[in-house]
């Protein structure tokens, strides 16, 4: 016999509401609560009625496309959005974005329980019972921006980007040249190095110094005021635009020569003369968005080819 609802309501003794709305993934409960509830959800092995969740919210979840973002506030992730946001309105989906941060266990939960038609997912590659959740419940997933072998992946090359940005500080005559990283130790930012770190050792090389600070423009900023004033570097590689913008902002207070590079190309290195490599991150958007609507509707079709493309970077040169 079936796992109801009810039967969560009784062991948990929580009220109907409150169970329905940790189920559904409403806002409105506390956190020692969702977790409770969901905790016996689990021990339960509770499958929601997908009948009766389509007549209760009022619409066909298989309608519905998942996006997975582990920080909505990235300005990237956001550009990657517009793209995706363009693709699935005028194919007539709509979109449900979730932000895992630190209960990433019970949003995984909800992403289960609510029966999406597909998923799209920027977070660093999924756990085993991650996407052993989301294939029990014939979710289709694909990553973006990142990749995983023998999953549905949609990608930038990284390390070509990398040796792009060495190539960049080559060009320029850069003899000493250093890296600035974040502290996410990302699939991204570890492909980038390792194709920079490659490039420099091809042309007999060595990295001068490495560092690695918090996301954050204003630590960029004083990293790069203090590399400058030290004088023992004439050329920096950044992981990302953010944080280059703040070592721009460092070279001009101190009107330096220093050769800078950042990765990303946001909206506003073009009106701040910042050289960068520049990724689609609309097109990324877009074509997530087309191959996992393209994975939904031929998902009864046998020999379906898995989704593996990788995208080329390019190099921005604005004179930084």
């Amino acid at each position: 016999m079936s796992v109801t609802i009810k039967d969560i309501v009784k062991i948990s003794g929580y009220g109907l509401g409150t169970v329905s709305r940790v189920l559904n993934g409403s806002q409105g409960v506390k956190d020692s609560t969702r977790e409770k509830i969901l905790e016996v959800a689990r021990r339960l092995d509770y499958k929601p009625n997908k009948m009766a969740k389509m007549l209760v919210s009022g619409y066909n979840t298989n309608s519905t496309i998942g996006i997975i973002l582990p920080k909505i506030t990235h300005k990237f992730s956001l550009k990657i959005l517009e793209g995706i946001y363009a693709y699935v309105n005028e194919r007539g989906y709509s979109l449900l974005i979730f932000n895992v941060g630190k209960q990433r266990e019970a949003v995984f939960r909800q992403i289960m329980y609510a029966d999406f038609a597909g998923l799209l997912s920027l977070v660093d590659p999924l756990t085993d019972n991650e996407k052993t959740m989301l294939k029990d419940h014939n979710n289709d997933f694909i990553y973006l921006d990142l990749h995983e072998k023998g999953e549905n992946s949609i990608f930038f090359d990284n390390m070509h980007g990398g040796q792009l940005a060495a190539d960049y500080l080559l060009d320029k005559n850069c003899k000493k040249i250093s890296f600035i990283g974040d502290l996410s130790e990302s699939q991204q930012e570890k492909e980038r190095f390792s194709g920079f770190k490659a490039r420099l050792d091809d042309a007999g090389m060595e990295i001068c110094d490495e560092y690695r600070i918090p996301y954050d423009e204003t630590e960029a900023y004083n990293v790069t005021k203090d590399i400058i004033t030290k004088k023992r570097t004439d050329g920096i590689f950044y992981y990302c635009d953010v944080l280059a913008l703040g070592g721009l902002k460092a070279k001009q207070e101190l009107s330096s020569d220093i050769r800078l590079i950042g990765y990303d190309d946001i909206s506003p290195t073009e009106y701040v003369n910042l050289s960068t490599v520049r990724q689609d991150a609309s097109e990324l958007g877009e074509l997530g968005a087309e191959k996992i609507i393209d994975l939904i509707e031929r998902r009864n079709q046998r020999n379906v080819e898995p989704v593996n493309i990788c995208l080329k970077p390019e190099l921005i040169d604005r004179g930084s």
